[in-house]
This record gives C-alpha cells, structure tokens and sequence, in this order.
C-alpha cells in the first residue's frame, strides 16, 4: 500500500518539493509515487536554502570569522607618551590618557613619580597634574605627596593674601584626592589636623574628611576625642559623627552605645561634649535620653558645664512636655533677683528661659521685671521672649542698657508698622555724636535693621540720611544702602544709585554696588547708568559688571552708549 503524502514529514516534504529541479547533487529512486529525488542526505543544505523568501536565491554561506588579535601589552613606551599628553593635553585626547594610566597603575605610577623628580622638575601646573594622576590610582605610598602638596598650595595663598578663609579654596582639590584614598588617608588627615599653622575652620573640615574615611570598627576612637580640644574643633568632630552617624542605621546604633558608655564613665572633661553628641544621635522616639538630661539639668551635684549642655538638649526638644516641665523649673529657681547676681545662676536660668513656650516665659518675665535685669544674659533672653507694649518706652529703656547685646536683642524686637515713639528713638540711634550716639557697630547695624522692618516714608528718609552722610561710617552706610534697597525696592536703588554716582570713596562705592546687586524686581534706568559708570573706574569694573548685567539680563549689552 501506497505510503500517503500527508504522512511524509512537513520539512522533508518542503525540501522534496522546493528543491531546484537538475540539482546535480541529487539521486534518482523509486518511491512509492514512481521516481522521486532524494536528497536526504543533502537535508541541512536544503532546509537552509529555504531561509530566503519565497522565490528568493540561497543565502552565501557566512565566512568564517578571522582571528582577534590580542591587544598590544601596555608597556613603559605607551604609558611614558601618555603622561606627556596628561602633562600637555586637554579634552578627550587627556581624559583617554589618563584613563589608561589609571587602569595600568603598575606601569604608570613609577613613572609618574619619576617623571615629577626628574630634571628639570615639573611646572607646578604639570606637578598638580601628576599628583592628581596619582590621586586617580590610589597607592597608599603616595598619600604623603598629597598631604605636602595641600600645605604648600596653603601656605602659598595665605603668603598672597590675608584675607579670611583663603586656604579652603587652595586646600580642597588635594582634601578631594585625600578622601578618594579611602581609610589609609586617616593617618595622614590625622597629621594634618594637628597642623597649627592652619586655621581652625581648614582644620575642622579636615575633621570632617577624617570620620568620613574612618572604618567603622575604628568609630569608638573618635568618639575617644569627643570632648577634648579647642571648642571650635571639639564641634566640627561632634557635627562629623552625627553626620556619619545619620547615613548608617547600623553605625548609629554601635555609636550610641558607644557614648552611652562613655556617659556612664562621666569623665567631667568630656562630659558635655558626649552629652550634646548623644542628643544629636538621637531620633524621633528618645524619651529615655531626654528624662536622662533633664536629671542631669536639675543635679546640683553635676558639674556645670555638664548641665549648661544638658539644659541645652532640652530647649532644642522643647517641644516634648517633660522638657517644658523642667525647663520652667530652672528658670524660677534661677531668675529671682536675688539669685540671678550670682554667674551660674545668671547662666542656668537664662539657658532655660529661652527654651520656654512663649506664654508661659512671657508670663515669667512679666513677674519677675526680667527685661530691666542688669544681667546682661538674663536681660537679653527676656527680650527675646517678653510680650512687649506698643507705646516703645521698653525700646528706650533697652537702649540705656550697658550691655550692646541687650540693646541689640531689644532692637530685634522691632517690627512695622512702626509707632512715632519708636520711630523717633530709632533716628535718634542714627546720629553721628550727642548723647544717643551708638558705639558699638553691631547694634548701630540692628537700629537700621530695625528702620528698614518699620517701612513707611518716615524710615525711608531716615535710610536715605545715613547713606548720604559723608560723615557716616561706611559700614552703617552700606547697611542702610542694604534697607533701601531690600525693603523699598527701586525707590530705595535709586537713592543708592545716586549716592554712587556723586561719591568719590572707592570703599562706600564698592558697598554701594554690592547694595544694589540685591534689588530683586525690575532696576530703573537710574540704576543701570549708575553701575555703568561705576564699571568705568578700573577697581569697581568688575563688581559693577557684574551687577549691571544681573539686574539687566535682557540687554545684550546694557551699558552700550553711556
């Protein structure tokens, strides 16, 4: 029996029936059918000649893949070109360069020191380009390169300039490739910090990068220094632990334990420190520690810088009742005028009244006539707190106060709508001589602060007096020149405006300039001649520039023609 053709296998039959008629390679047999070809043993060669589409011709057999050569060896050759090219190069050709340098740190990095050895010596561009190189391979044996390079950009920008803060700038690259070591720069940032050429603000950020590298199982020594130090450092160490601290549920919880520890010792030396750390550590559910420093607070026998910064936790939770309960406690026990005469009393009291809710520390102060206090810190948070009438007596009995930062804090007080008694007695606060001249330049700055908050034409004219006064001070012309500008707009700049282009003093014209960079909303045409003319005179040009085109960034180019 005949063998039907829906039996034969689908692809079998595909290639049977599609196969190309007079293919030599195909035998003649008989089927079934009658003579059928065969080419059974030439199968695969047929299925794959039906990959094209219908009608299609064979697709070619691929060539085989030739051979991948291996990439050259990176040898001394190639990487002593390409230190010349991070030496010299900029953009991608640089950016390749060293990429290829740090993947090779093995042939790169005795070269590189060799190459900043040799003779003649590098540029000091082509040296920071070499430690930087240096930096991005990392061998601990290069850490000191870094540390010496960080204190002579340092000592280079303190010899240029004395002004305030010049090393952070020149420190920071070298500070970047330090924290890039990772945990074997803590020994290194460790001789850094004990630098005393350095000021102390470089020395608390070196700090700072110190925990940042620090392993964690290293942590508890540095909890060790909590405590110790000049106070500004003791701070910078405390912020940096917290700031760890806060970005690792793990290491916070070991550090807990670790001050909690420390607490229990109570090494008075380091006790505050460990108590304001401890605080800080803290989260949102620390009931436990704050009944612990409110104990510490009310001890009589604690020592008492410990319950200053104990006090000091609990006016910064003020918010939790137990706090509020305490803190009122201290303040009555305190503030009475025979017990705050006395210094620690004076201080304890003082601490916790400001931490007190307003009504309940407006209330004491009230009782107690704490604004007239001859103490001067007792006096000064009184001020902060008190529910002060509006008839201005308390402004004037404040400014009579021989301390400048109780008549500074009254001034703070100070809101608008102004009435006419405050008003006056800040104008007289103005005055360049007489009995109501003030000496002290911080509060003469908090009486114009103070003018610029009442707003209205009576303190505009008062501002506009001192900043046109050649024989004001230039810090208090600049601080009106600041309230004219801020609190009265284009109004205000057009006065300073003014007063720049009549003033021949280089130093009130650069205060002036800096005055009306900080005019927000639409600067008159006043302004922008003023500042134009400014940026003629060689000292002021780029300050004045500056300031001409972020008040007029429309203008492609605001001083064409003046």
């Amino acid at each position: 029996m005949a063998t039907p053709l829906s039996a034969v296998p689908l692809l079998a039959w595909l290639a049977l029936a599609g196969a190309a008629p007079g293919g030599s390679s195909m035998l003649q047999r008989p089927g079934p059918m009658g003579q059928v070809r065969s080419g059974m043993s030439e199968r695969p060669a047929l299925i794959a000649a039906l990959a094209p589409a219908r009608g299609g011709k064979a697709k070619p057999a691929a060539p085989a893949p030739a051979p991948v050569a291996a990439p050259p060896v990176y040898g001394p050759e190639q990487a002593a070109a390409d230190i010349e090219v991070v030496l010299t190069g900029r953009g991608k050709d640089y950016l390749q360069a060293r990429a290829r340098l740090e993947q090779n740190p093995g042939v790169a990095a005795p070269l590189v020191t060799a190459r900043m050895a040799a003779t003649p010596a590098p540029t000091t561009t082509e040296q920071r380009r070499l430690l930087a190189l240096l930096g991005g391979i990392a061998r601990p044996e290069d850490i000191p390169l870094f540390a010496e390079a960080l204190r002579r950009d340092v000592a280079a920008a303190v010899k240029q300039s004395q002004e305030q803060g010049i090393e952070l700038p020149a420190a920071e690259p070298w500070r970047e490739i330090l924290r890039a070591q990772g945990p074997a720069a803590a020994p290194t940032l460790t001789g850094l910090i004990a630098e005393k050429s350095f000021s102390e603000e470089l020395r608390g950020l070196l700090i700072a990068d110190l925990v940042a590298v620090t392993p964690a199982d290293k942590l508890p020594e540095l909890v060790a220094l909590v405590g110790l130090g000049a106070p500004s450092l003791r701070a910078a160490l405390r912020q940096a632990i917290v700031r760890r601290a806060h970005t690792s549920l793990s290491e916070r919880a070991q550090l807990i334990q670790v001050v909690d520890a420390a607490l229990a010792v109570g090494e008075p030396a380091r006790l505050p420190g460990l108590v304001l750390l401890r605080a800080a550590l803290g989260g949102a559910d620390d009931s436990a520690f704050t009944s612990r420093a409110a104990a510490l607070a009310e001890d009589v026998a604690s020592e008492f810088a410990a319950r200053v910064a104990a006090i000091r936790v609990l006016v910064a939770r003020r918010s939790e009742p137990a706090a509020q309960d305490v803190l009122a406690r201290l303040a009555e026990q305190h503030l009475p005028a025979d017990k705050r005469v006395e210094l620690r009393s004076e201080i304890l009291g003082s601490l916790a009244l400001a931490g007190l809710d307003p009504t309940r520390a407006a209330a004491l102060v009230e009782r107690l006539q704490l604004i007239g206090a001859e103490a001067p810190r007792v006096a000064t948070a009184a001020f902060a707190v008190a529910a002060l009438p509006g008839d201005g007596a308390w402004l004037d009995l404040s400014q009579r106060h021989a301390w400048p930062e109780v008549r500074a804090a009254a001034l703070a007080r100070v809101d608008g709508p102004c009435g006419t008694a405050i008003l006056r007695r800040l104008r007289d606060g103005t005055t360049t001589s007489g009995n109501t001249f003030e000496p002290d330049a911080t509060v003469a700055r908090e009486v114009l602060a103070a003018l610029g908050r009442c707003g209205g034409p009576d303190a505009f004219a008062a501002l506009q007096a001192v900043v046109v006064d050649a024989t004001q001070n230039v810090d208090r012309r600049a601080e009106a020149a600041r309230q004219l500008v801020d609190r009265h707009g284009s109004g205000g700049a057009d006065v300073v405006a003014a007063v720049l282009r009549s003033t021949d003093d280089l130093a009130v014209a650069l205060r002036l300039v800096r005055a009306l960079q900080r005019l927000e909303g639409p600067a008159t045409d006043d302004v922008r001649q003023a500042l134009c003319a400014a940026g003629k005179r060689q000292e002021l040009a780029t300050s004045a520039q500056r300031a001409v085109r972020g008040l007029f960034p429309d203008l492609d180019d605001p001083c064409a023609g003046s």
